[in-house]
């Protein structure tokens, strides 16, 4: 499964959901029936991805995200940029001066941060062990509620003399029809969001890639500008490709506002930009295994961080791994993401980096799958 984001929007990537179960071929080109329903690709964020596909059981889950302040800041400065070209409000130079500030000190935090942010994890085992809301077969306790309000209804002398007493009982006999329907639906719930849960305790790869897509757990990040591709390749491991896409993301030039109101604009030396680029390369992978490991039951994250590089030999542009990383769930209560500086952490798990700092990353060797 592929995606990236321009400036917050989702760009017309189509999934690809990898899965080695099935050879490598994209699960919307499946054809079991056993499968959960495919889901189609989406050109925007106007459609929720639970809602359209049929899972509302998920939706629920979209509140694990958390989103940083610097995500949240982003948000509002896209909205805020949109708003003036929809409705085609010139900037004054002051006001674009400002926002150029804005943009480039929330890159700053979110550089720094990226990699200290991590939804709730999901407790599959309690999920699949939640009870029924009723045994099948039985009444459900919206319809006995129903009709028990119908059962206990006593005209008022006033309903008998105005004649409403039948309107109301045909009115609670319609209600013991809408609790039934509304039981029947929260049953259903339960049971799409149970046997899905046995689904991934189970290792169904075509499970945890629904789970990747209807949850995007990672959309803040995407939303930088960097693209993402999940390879489930067993019950216990996910491969992930980052396309940094570094020559979008991280800034070439400092933007600070003078006292005087004017924009001060200072080319980063190469150590300071290459800084910026280990920070986001090293804060994104650590995220990215921190968080599949709160969304799934994996014991290893194998991520390949790659990004276009000019070969100094030749003078051409390659697309290279510049990291490459196993995450293993075992190491990672060793990380101390509030007080071990980013690049530090990659050293409790194995990894390929080669890192200079006026010359920035060099290609690796990506590692070997497990």
């Amino acid at each position: 499964m592929g995606y990236r984001y321009l400036d917050g929007m989702k760009t017309s990537v189509w999934p690809r959901l990898s899965s080695q179960e099935n050879g490598g071929r994209s699960v919307e080109n499946e054809a079991d029936e056993e499968q959960p329903a495919v889901v189609p690709s989406f050109h925007s964020e106007a459609a929720p991805m639970a809602a359209v596909s049929g899972f509302t059981f998920m939706q629920p889950f979209h509140e694990r995200r958390i989103q940083s302040s610097a995500c949240l800041k982003r948000q509002e400065l896209i909205a805020r940029r949109s708003t003036r070209q929809r409705e085609q409000i010139e900037w004054s130079d002051a006001e674009k001066s400002a926002f150029e500030a804005e943009w480039y000190h929330n890159q700053l935090e979110w550089i720094e941060s990226i990699h200290q942010i991590c939804g709730e994890p999901i407790d599959w085992e309690r999920l699949a062990a939640l009870a029924s809301p009723f045994r099948r077969g039985e009444i459900g306790p919206h319809e006995r509620q129903a009709e028990a309000d119908f059962a206990d209804y006593k005209p008022t002398r006033m309903q008998k003399l105005l004649k409403q007493d039948a309107a109301v009982k045909q009115e609670l006999q319609d209600q013991i029809v809408l609790a039934k329907e509304k039981d029947q639906q929260e049953y259903t719930e339960w049971r799409r969001l149970t046997d899905f849960a046995r689904d991934i305790l189970e290792g169904n790869r075509t499970a945890y890639l629904r789970v990747l897509e209807e949850i995007a757990p990672l959309e803040d990040l995407l939303a930088l500008g960097s693209g993402l591709e999940y390879n489930v390749l067993n019950s216990a491991a996910v491969e992930v490709e980052l396309d940094v896409n570094s020559g979008e993301i991280i800034p070439h030039e400092s933007k600070i506002l003078n006292e005087t109101g004017e924009l001060s604009r200072s080319r980063l030396s190469k150590e300071d930009y290459h800084e910026l680029e280990r920070k986001y390369v090293c804060g994104s992978v650590i995220r990215i295994g921190h968080e599949l490991f709160a969304l799934l039951p994996l014991e290893t994250v194998l991520i390949h961080a790659r990004d276009t590089k000019v070969n100094l030999e030749t003078g051409q542009e390659e697309y290279v791994t510049v990291l490459s990383i196993r995450f293993e769930r075992s190491a990672v209560p060793e990380m101390d993401l509030a007080q071990e500086a980013c690049p530090q952490l990659l050293a409790h798990f194995e990894h390929h980096i080669r890192y200079d700092a006026s010359t920035g990353f060099d290609p690796v060797e990506k590692l070997s799958r497990p």
